[in-house]
């Protein structure tokens, strides 16, 4: 026999035995769906299409005290945050309206005076047409909040300090930089070798910290910029991009082929700091091949989300160690095979988990690398 949950009973008493009979048949199942549900850890419950409450499992009592009938009609509301409490309303009438699903999340005051925040979806169920109730459940997702709100702090903290050390040491690297010239003037014509050699090693790491600053600052730029949604032609702006990297290079020989009509809604500036990141990348890891050659397309859309891709024929990489590629300050060559600090591709990974995408990388050594970007469809 399957289980059958009886959204309403009735109580009168049979008076002949066909009537005794079809109670029975409902009561039987209904008493096995209670007792299945009161072994749920999770709160379950049964409203009429009024929104009355006609059952709550034994998690609801374990959570709030009290029980059965306690709690049953309206009485549960009175444990709901009330600002909560208004929110559900709303969002009854408009599944009551609809027929949909109703759902959100509510604060509910526990017997030990705390507030925990139940997670809650509940489902119409109807008959012949006729609705017959709403089977609803309730996950504690108390834990969960609290430890996602601590990590939206500790990341803040985090931006907040990145930002402040890199803007905060522009001004010592300036200055030693500015000493370290002035060193070097007044060394000028000195016999010993190793004094010049001792200023130019300071002189280059100066420069070295002070590209490591800017990165830094490009990184926290990223995540700090408030979003500005706007529809961005990306097939324009790779072109745009691809000629000025060509107008500093005009001796090699390279080809560009983007896709036309790649449009997204996203924040432009960001959009074009991905792209220039990506595009240039490509443009660097094939400096030394005979002729470069660069796609950016639409690998594919989902109805979720949109996947684009930069390809390029440069020496590529083992995928061993891709996961690497996005974390900041991480490079798979050297700088004296291919110049750069680790920051273009952490800033691509950034700017597209600020738009809820995400990006990964395909290549295998000696047959180039493919970089891509998926951005949900807004």
């Amino acid at each position: 026999m399957g289980i059958q949950v009886t959204c309403a009973r009735d109580n009168r008493m049979p008076n002949t035995i066909e009537t005794a009979t079809r109670v029975h048949r409902v009561t039987q199942p209904d008493a096995l769906f209670r007792a299945v549900a009161d072994q749920a850890p999770q709160v379950m419950w049964i409203v009429n299409p009024k929104g009355a409450v006609t059952y709550l499992n034994q998690s609801w009592y374990d959570l709030v005290g009290g029980e059965p009938p306690r709690w049953y009609g309206h009485e549960w509301g009175e444990v709901v945050e009330a600002q909560d409490l208004i929110q559900m309303r709303e969002r009854w009438v408009i599944a009551t309206t609809s027929g949909s699903i109703f759902e959100g999340t509510r604060r509910v005051k526990a017997q030990d005076g705390k507030w925990h925040t139940l997670s809650y979806k509940a489902t119409p169920v109807f008959e012949n047409g006729k609705l017959l109730c709403w089977v609803g459940m309730d996950a504690d997702i108390t834990e969960m909040m609290t430890t996602a709100a601590a990590l939206r702090f500790a990341n803040q903290e985090l931006e907040a300090f990145s930002y402040t050390v890199s803007h905060d040491l522009r001004t010592p690297l300036v200055t030693v930089q500015g000493f370290a010239r002035l060193l070097g003037q007044a060394v000028q014509g000195n016999p010993n070798p190793k004094v010049g050699h001792y200023v130019e090693r300071i002189t280059t790491a100066v420069e070295h910290m002070g590209r490591l600053v800017d990165g830094l600052l490009a990184l926290s730029h990223v995540t700090r910029r408030k979003l500005h949604h706007e529809d961005v032609d990306l097939s324009k702006m790779a072109l745009d991009i691809f000629d000025m990297f060509h107008k500093h290079e005009p001796a090699r020989e390279a080809t560009l082929r983007v896709e036309p009509g790649m449009r997204v809604q996203a924040d432009g500036r960001l959009m074009a700091s991905l792209l220039e990141n990506l595009i240039g990348n490509a443009w660097k890891f094939t400096s030394a091949t005979q002729h470069t050659e660069i796609d950016v397309g639409l690998s594919e859309g989902t109805g979720k989300e949109w996947v684009f891709f930069v390809k390029d024929n440069g020496p590529g990489f083992e995928m061993a160690h891709a996961t690497q590629l996005f974390s900041a300050f991480q490079r798979l060559h050297t700088a004296s095979e291919f110049p750069g600090m680790g920051i273009g591709l952490a800033t691509v990974s950034r700017i597209a988990a600020r738009h809820g995408g995400r990006v990964w990388a395909e290549s295998e050594p000696g047959n180039g690398a493919c970089f891509f970007f998926a951005l949900p469809v807004v």
